[in-house]
């Protein structure tokens, strides 16, 4: 793991990146958004870093960041809007300094309507979006246009914070042909003994995928 620093609208954004053993996909970075920073939502949340930690076994660098306020992150919590500015900032800073990088844009929760806001901005940059429990409830989505890339979206069925059934009519209203619906039963918001669990279907879901790229 390494730490560093980008600039973003509020200051500096606390950012690090987990490289894998072996880079077996160098032109491809996984970007991480986590769960609500006012319910201690951070980058070292364990559903982030279990995401992290399955693409890491597929070889592929992933980069977790801590929005505005939280961690070593300047800023304060700006609902929703900034924390949408502090991604794209973070995505622009990779472009920058690898133009023809290819991105897995992903987020837990609060941080699942994040990355699916921030994916809109990129539909030439960004090759997959991952959401996993979007709170599609509290942080409506319905306005926003359905994703132009692949789309993978995990919901546990037994989900005691964001309703199952909400996202499940979510997902039908917004579904592409590129998208995926992963069912998890038996499952909470938190993953609760389930993290092996989430982290085998991600592997095993994005392995198949990357190899048509």
């Amino acid at each position: 793991m390494q730490q560093f620093f980008i600039q973003g609208e509020s200051g500096v954004i606390e950012t690090v990146v987990d490289t894998p053993k072996e880079n077996l996909h160098p032109t491809i970075t996984v970007v991480i958004c986590h769960p609500h920073p006012l319910f201690q939502g951070t980058m070292n949340n364990k559903v982030i870093t279990t995401i992290a930690k399955a693409f890491n076994n597929l070889g592929i660098e992933v980069v977790r960041f801590n929005y505005r306020g939280v961690g070593q992150s300047q800023g304060e919590y700006a609902d929703g809007i900034g924390e949408l500015k502090d991604t794209l900032s973070v995505i622009n800073n990779i472009l920058e300094r690898k133009p023809n990088q290819q991105i897995i844009l992903a987020g837990f929760s609060f941080g699942g309507s994040i990355a699916y806001k921030a994916a809109a901005h990129y539909e030439n940059s960004i090759n997959s979006l991952l959401t996993i429990a979007p709170a599609v409830v509290n942080f409506p989505l319905e306005q926003q246009p359905e994703p132009k890339m692949p789309w993978c979206l995990i919901q546990g069925i037994d989900d005691e914070v964001v309703s199952y059934t909400a996202v499940s009519e979510f997902f039908i209203q917004k579904t592409t042909v590129d998208a995926t619906f992963i069912r998890l039963n038996h499952v909470g918001h938190f993953f609760h003994g389930q993290l092996v669990k989430l982290r085998k279907h991600l592997e095993q879901h994005y392995q198949s995928e990357i190899k048509s790229w």
